[in-house]
Order: C-alpha cells, then sequence, then structure tokens
C-alpha cells in the first residue's frame, strides 16, 4: 500500500473575468460554465494534496446566492478539508468582485468528494491533511459530520417514501384544468465525447458533464414555464462511473415536480460504447436533480402550472420530489437554533441535518478564538467569551480517569441528576439511533417562580483520530408530541456539551461549554462576581461522580 499526499493538503485558487462567451442570454454567468470551473479548480485541489490524478465522486448540494455578471471577476478557492482512505472532500467558496465598486459578493459555497486513482494495480492510502489555522481544524471536523450525511443520504430518502406511500400522503388530484402532462417536458439529448471534452487521464471532465446536465435541464423546466429558467440549487451530482472519448452521453430531462414558485427537473446521463450503442447497453454514470425559477421583466418571481404524472415511474418522481424538498428543508434549518417544523422536529427528514447543526455548533463554539481565562481553582478553570450580546462560558476539569469512560458517563443524561443540582429529573423521550437521544429535562427555578424544562437532542461522537476529541453535544429541539405544559417554563439551550480530551490511559480533560442564554445571565453574573461558586461546586462534583464511577469499571 502506498502513502500519498501533500502536507499541507491541497489550497487552489482560481481567478477568471466572465467573458460574453461565458455569459447567457441575462448576460449571467452561465451555471453550467461554473460548475466546470469548479470542477476543475476542486479537482486541482485534490491533486495537490493526492500527488496522482483525482476523478470527481460527487458535489453536493449547491445554493446559489449570486449570480455573476459580464466583466464581473469570479474567485473560486477550493482546499482539502480532509482525507480519508482513498476519497476527500474538497470544500469550495465562490465570490463574484465588481471592477467598479470593488464589492465582492459570496456566489456558493459547495463540497465535493473525490477519489485518488492508482497508478496500474497499486492501491493508494491518503496521508492527513495538515492542519494549519483554526478554520482547518474546524472544517476537518465537521467534514466527517458531513460524510455521515452523504452516506444516510440514501436511506433517509428512502424511508420518506416508504412513509408517502404507507400514509397516502401527496394524493392529489391532477385534473386542474393549467396541469401539464410531464410528458411535455421531457427532453433529450447526445453528445459525443471529444478530446476536448477529456481531462488529463482520459475520462470525461466531470465538469462538463454537469454543464450539459444543466443544459438538457434548463431547456426541460423552460418548456413548463415559456420562460428562462435560472438554475438556483442543485441537489447532489454523484457520478456512478467514467465515460472516455469516443463514448455517446445520452441526457434525459424530465420535470418532477412544481412548488409554486420553484420547479425540480431530473436528469439521467447514460453512456455507451460503440459496441454498447449497437446492441443499446446503457452505462449508468450520474444522475442529478436541479431547482430552477424564473422571474418576470421586473425581477419578480413566477408562479409555475402543477404537473400532471401521467404513469407509475412519473408519480415515483413525483413522489420524490416532494422528499428531496423535505430533505432541503431540513438542510437550511439546520443552522437555526432549534427546530420550529409545525410538524414533530425528529423526523426522519431532517434528524441527519439537526444532528449535524448540533456538532457543528459545538465545534465552532469551541473553536472560537478569544477565550479569556477569569478563574481558577486547583484541577477546574473557567473561562467565558464575548461576542456582541452572546457571551459563553468554558468549564475546564482534570478528571483521574480513561477518556473514554467519561464520555460513556457523559453522553447518558440520566446520569446528570447524581453531579448536577441544576437538573430535577431527566427522562429519554426517544432513542434515535446509537448517537441520537431526546431527553426532557426539568430543572429548578431561576428568576421566574415554576421550575423550567428543556426537550434536548444529546448528540454523541468519538474520535475518528487519537488526536480528536469524544464529543457530546446538546441544543434545544421542539416535539409536537411533548409541548410546553402550565407546570413548567420551557426554557433554551442554544449550544452546549462536552469536549473531552484523553491526556493518557488513566486521565482526561473535560471541557464543558455553554453559550448562555438571558435566563442564564443572573446565575452566570453571581458567579463571575464572585457572590456565588456554583459553577465551581457544580464541576468538582462532576470530577467526583466520575472518578468515583470510573474506578468501579
Amino acid at each position: 500500500m502506498e502513502r500519498r499526499g501533500a502536507a499541507a493538503g491541497g489550497d487552489v485558487c482560481m481567478c477568471q473575468t466572465v467573458f460574453p462567451a461565458h455569459a447567457n442570454h441575462r448576460g449571467e454567468l452561465s451555471a453550467g460554465q461554473l460548475l466546470k470551473w469548479m470542477d476543475a479548480t476542486a479537482c486541482l485541489a485534490a491533486e495537490k494534496h493526492a500527488g496522482v490524478s483525482c476523478v470527481t465522486a460527487s458535489m453536493d448540494d449547491i445554493q446559489f446566492e449570486e449570480a455573476a455578471r459580464v466583466g464581473q471577476i469570479i474567485t473560486i478557492n477550493a482546499k482539502v478539508n480532509r482525507a480519508f482512505k482513498t476519497s476527500m472532500e474538497v470544500g469550495i467558496k465562490v465570490t463574484v468582485q465588481d471592477v467598479l465598486t470593488n464589492v465582492e459578493k459570496n456566489v456558493c459555497v459547495a463540497y465535493a468528494t473525490y477519489v485518488a486513482k492508482p497508478v496500474g494495480a497499486g492501491k493508494i492510502e491518503l496521508e492527513p491533511v495538515k492542519l494549519l489555522s483554526t478554520e482547518d481544524h474546524l472544517e476537518h471536523s465537521l467534514a466527517i459530520e458531513r460524510r455521515r450525511i452523504r452516506l444516510g443520504y440514501e436511506q433517509v430518502f428512502q424511508n420518506l417514501m416508504q412513509e408517502s406511500n404507507k400514509e397516502g400522503d401527496y394524493c392529489d388530484t391532477f385534473e386542474e384544468e393549467d396541469a401539464v402532462s410531464t410528458d411535455l417536458t421531457h427532453v433529450q439529448s447526445i453528445e459525443l465525447v471529444q478530446p476536448p471534452h477529456a481531462n488529463h487521464h482520459g475520462n470525461t471532465f466531470g465538469g462538463q458533464i454537469m454543464a450539459w446536465m444543466e443544459t438538457v435541464a434548463s431547456i426541460s423546466a423552460s418548456r413548463l414555464c415559456h420562460s428562462y429558467p435560472i438554475l438556483k440549487s442543485v441537489n447532489m451530482f454523484k457520478f456512478w462511473g467514467p465515460s472516455v472519448v469516443g463514448d455517446r452521453l445520452v441526457f434525459n430531462a424530465v420535470v418532477n415536480n412544481t412548488f409554486q414558485n420553484s420547479v425540480e427537473v431530473g436528469v439521467r446521463v447514460d453512456a455507451y460504447n460503440c459496441e454498447e450503442w449497437i446492441k443499446d447497453q446503457a452505462r449508468h454514470i450520474n444522475s442529478a436533480f436541479l431547482i430552477f425559477n424564473t422571474v418576470n421583466d421586473k425581477g419578480e418571481l413566477l408562479t409555475f402550472p402543477r404537473i400532471k404524472p401521467t404513469t407509475k415511474d412519473d408519480m415515483r418522481r413525483y413522489h420524490g420530489a416532494i422528499a428531496r424538498k423535505r430533505i432541503r428543508l431540513a438542510r437550511k434549518c439546520m443552522l437555526s437554533t432549534k427546530e420550529d417544523k409545525p410538524s414533530d422536529a425528529w423526523e426522519r427528514s431532517n434528524q441527519a441535518y439537526v444532528s449535524y447543526s448540533n456538532i457543528a455548533a459545538l465545534t465552532r463554539l469551541a473553536a472560537k478564538p478569544g477565550w479569556e481565562i477569569t478563574s481558577t481553582l486547583d484541577d477546574i478553570k473557567i473561562w467565558t467569551h464575548e461576542e456582541g450580546n452572546m457571551l459563553s462560558l468554558k468549564v475546564e476539569m482534570q478528571v483521574k480517569i480513561p477518556s473514554h469512560l467519561a464520555f460513556s458517563l457523559l453522553s447518558d443524561f440520566t446520569f446528570r441528576q447524581e453531579w448536577d443540582k441544576h437538573v430535577l429529573t431527566c427522562e429519554v423521550l426517544q432513542a434515535v439511533n446509537e448517537d441520537e437521544k431526546i431527553y426532557h429535562v426539568t430543572s429548578p427555578p431561576m428568576t421566574v417562580h415554576k421550575p423550567r424544562d428543556f426537550v434536548i437532542l444529546v448528540s454523541q461522537r468519538q474520535p475518528c483520530e487519537p488526536s480528536e476529541p469524544y464529543m457530546v453535544a446538546v441544543k434545544s429541539v421542539t416535539l409536537m408530541s411533548v409541548p410546553p405544559s402550565s407546570e413548567y417554563c420551557r426554557s433554551e439551550i442554544l449550544c452546549a456539551g462536552f469536549q473531552i480530551y484523553s491526556d493518557s490511559n488513566s486521565s482526561c480533560t473535560v471541557c464543558y461549554f455553554n453559550q448562555v442564554t438571558s435566563g442564564a445571565m443572573p446565575y452566570l453574573a453571581a458567579n463571575l462576581t464572585g457572590s456565588s461558586k456554583s459553577i465551581e461546586d457544580t464541576a468538582l462534583e462532576c470530577i467526583k461522580f466520575l472518578e468515583l464511577k470510573g474506578s468501579k469499571y
């Protein structure tokens, strides 16, 4: 096994002026052209790290925030965030700058996966990325969470499809007068792969395939709206196999569903060599779902007509588009402080994204620069961090038990009331999976006369590398099955949790973080001014609990 990889990882920047040849009829940079540039830049970053040729495996969902116009400058920054055994996650950031005003705006952020292509029959194992900055460490930590989402996406989608079949949701009638048959939106295009379409290792350039897909999808959407559709987002490009110079690529696009001001178009790509072409033996090499909207002369969004599925396959795609929209909405919500959808917050469509949000929020909080130490007592240090109106707390504890035992004890919140006097009861509401549980917690009153209660998600993660910490992340969620009660004052945890670092085989450092809410401010203020020692007392009880329990294992 050959280990390959540059010490500092791939970091590539590409700047390009938008010329008329790159633009569409509106004078804006073609989305297909942008996708080609993004793929090329990210591939260069991957190959800079790997030291060998790399191929595109997938590109995650992309949301386009801003359009670039002719004469403006596009800047694409790509960097390897994390290397796995043979694949890498590459982060891509695209900005546009107006040369006259010097104003710079974000176009999109994307994450792509590239696979190192071995030379001959040998196997390649990539070197870890060397982390040089706080941002590097943050993206490296979050890359593993994004990988979990990628690997679990298909299962989430299938679960939603099964739910729609069981519950009989989406039993819409398609007899509306303005409903358009999906057959009328079907578009097929055939491209012969020429040498200019191939990358430097003989395969069809992934970005070129993306650009062709955008073109055929745009034509399909235009048949429905009779206007010029604008690509707003892409629901993951996934490459199932390669194609080479001389292959015929057949692109089939059709509108799957419409949602008031947007339309989803599905595109399937099949490849044929000469022999396969004669025998009609296709190789499925790529699929993606592209979301468009369209505007009038005043820039106002136009409404799309409803579509009418005519076959069982049409109906499957119709329901699939609804499932993907639910997943996209969950993805948009994942950075909010708590889930507030009208349905049960922990439904299958968003659990992976809420979990990602939970872990990501704790990782970002811990990585913030500017923590200031405010108190030191034996094995306990207290730090605070101020950012605008937000105050955060960090309590660092030295504990004489192995890190894995501390993780096991702290991740089970039913133990919490044994050492934390601020917890009266703790009940498991739902064991979502082996890494996530939802709890109902009650606490004594603080600034009000009623006791408080919380509905919280606890996400736990074990380290993938020895230098990484164990993590227990906590945030409030909303469950329709557990509404606020008149008996309690429903309270909220924005972001809290533990990071546990191994110091030796018999000791560890436990760091507790909490982004303080307004209700807890008086409690924290009393501790910081010295009129209360509640934080230190709770930390001492935590250490005592961990060491006592740990001694029994």
